[in-house]
């Protein structure tokens, strides 16, 4: 199997007896490796530039949701996260107990919830999204507008979706 270039094949790392070289072998090669790699890397980043708002990735992302899509339930959430319910669950808890979100019973079917975004979290949303946002422009200067479409189209296509 032919080693990518981009990635190294060894790194230090430390352990109890000092630091030493891991040898990766293959795995720079794999795309799976490289995208959560990368994954890591970009959602250590983001909750470092969030700290101060104590938001992940994903509860900025399940939250963006909820607001834009008042109602939604737990079920269609999880869905367009591709996850599945128990998944989201601890997610929704966190942010209702911050007063982020409130969760009410639907009148068509009493065993499942509809999300709503508390209004009375607007401000510190739009102020954690601004933070959002130059975090976003800042990842993304790092590839040119050609290379930030080809990614992803390419992601996309991973995703099965393009």
């Amino acid at each position: 199997m032919k080693r990518s270039s981009a990635a190294p094949r060894r790194a230090a790392a430390s352990s109890e007896a000092g630091v030493r070289e891991i040898d990766f072998d293959e795995l720079p090669g794999y795309v799976g490796y490289q995208v959560r790699r990368t994954q890591a890397k970009i959602f250590s980043d983001f909750e470092a530039a969030l700290a101060n708002v104590d938001l992940t990735p994903g509860s900025f992302g399940v939250l963006t949701l909820i607001r834009a899509n008042p109602g939604i339930t737990q079920v269609a959430l999880a869905a367009a996260f591709g996850v599945d319910k128990s998944t989201m669950s601890p997610v929704i808890v966190r942010l209702e107990k911050r007063g982020l979100v409130r969760r009410e019973v639907l009148a068509s079917d009493r065993r499942c919830h509809a999300l709503y975004f508390e209004r009375s979290a607007e401000a510190s949303y739009l102020a954690a999204r601004e933070k959002v946002r130059a975090f976003e422009a800042g990842l993304a200067s790092r590839l040119n507008k050609g290379e930030q479409r080809e990614l992803a189209r390419l992601l996309r296509k991973l995703q099965g979706d393009g």
